[in-house]
């Protein structure tokens, strides 16, 4: 769900970034998320791991919100991205989660939509296009962007099928818009459904932005609070993550969240060896987290670093009774 809750804003921001290389940006990012190290780590070293942990995945839900507002309520971004920070504490606060069947159906209308904006941006033939994008370094940035929005937790068969998927509407959404101009859009997908006159469908495509970030949102906030006790931990998040919804925009919160997940990697890289000197994967991953982050804004980076400390206080946090 990550995946289709976060192309809402990603599309743009990766075309921005990377241009026609954009696919082949999610291959990118597939490669970095199969290196991960998966390992458990030492008690003595655990906090920083789990501090970044936490940022990275309340990144996400600043970018899920957001993209809610976005595609729902434009004109009230920040009101709208509010209240699902808010919807999303107050489950998790009461430990409320989604069924199976219920996250398989969310699934298979995401899946479904995507093949239709595929369908629809290969059917009808796009208008004459201006300019080619940036070159082929653009590919580290983009793959940056993509990389929060594929889920580490799922089987490598899931994994391809996410990188296919993404480089799939990738490629369709380039076709239709080009790299300039879906690189200027606010709300890439409204403006592919606008260019095959689509406009008749925008009130579903908000219901889908709808259905896919709200859930998402909520298993992002869960993820984050970990070990951290209910409801105090939800609210913690909550408030955290309120914070990001409210003064970063869209594209912001955005490169914010990708900064955050690959400081995470290098994080977790650089302790898996410190314990195991001898660890291919971990140094693969710490080299690519790396090069992608040195082509984020410094100011995102700076962001980062100042989220990934309070998180790790926010971990060290003594509490009285267990998380439930």
């Amino acid at each position: 769900m990550r995946l289709g809750a976060g192309l809402g804003i990603a599309l743009a921001v990766g075309a921005a970034a990377g241009g026609w290389w954009l696919p082949a940006a999610a291959v990118l990012a597939g490669v970095l998320v199969l290196c991960v190290p998966r390992g458990t780590l030492s008690p003595r070293v655990a906090p920083l791991d789990e501090g970044a942990r936490l940022m990275a995945r309340l990144g996400l839900v600043a970018v899920f919100a957001s993209v809610v507002g976005e595609y729902l309520l434009p004109q009230y971004r920040v009101p709208a991205a509010l209240a699902v920070v808010l919807v999303v504490t107050v489950v998790d606060a009461f430990g409320v989660s989604l069924p199976r069947f219920v996250r398989g159906w969310i699934l298979g209308i995401l899946l479904v939509g995507a093949a239709g904006v595929v369908a629809l941006c290969l059917a009808i033939a796009p208008e004459p296009g201006t300019g080619s994008g940036p070159g082929v370094t653009g590919l580290f940035p983009a793959a940056a962007v993509l990389f929060p929005l594929l889920d580490r937790r799922k089987p490598d068969r899931w994994l391809g099928g996410a990188v296919v998927l993404a480089a799939a509407v990738c490629a369709a959404a380039l076709h239709q818009l080009g790299p300039v101009r879906l690189g200027l859009s606010d709300a890439p997908l409204a403006d592919l459904l606008a260019a095959v006159d689509g406009q008749a469908i925008q009130p579903l495509l908000a219901g889908v932005a709808v259905i896919a970030a709200v859930p998402a949102a909520l298993g992002a906030l869960t993820e984050a609070r970990g070990p951290l006790p209910r409801p105090l931990g939800s609210v913690l998040c909550g408030l955290v993550a309120a914070v990001g919804a409210v003064l970063l925009q869209p594209v912001q919160a955005m490169l914010v969240a990708a900064a955050l997940a690959l400081a995470e990697v290098l994080v977790r890289s650089l302790l898996t060896l410190s314990a195991r000197r001898r660890d291919a994967g971990s140094v693969v991953a710490a080299a690519l987290a790396i090069t992608l982050l040195a082509w984020l804004p410094p100011v995102d980076l700076l962001i980062a670093v100042a989220a990934i400390g309070v998180g790790v206080l926010l971990v060290r946090r003594p509490s009285r009774t267990p998380a439930r």
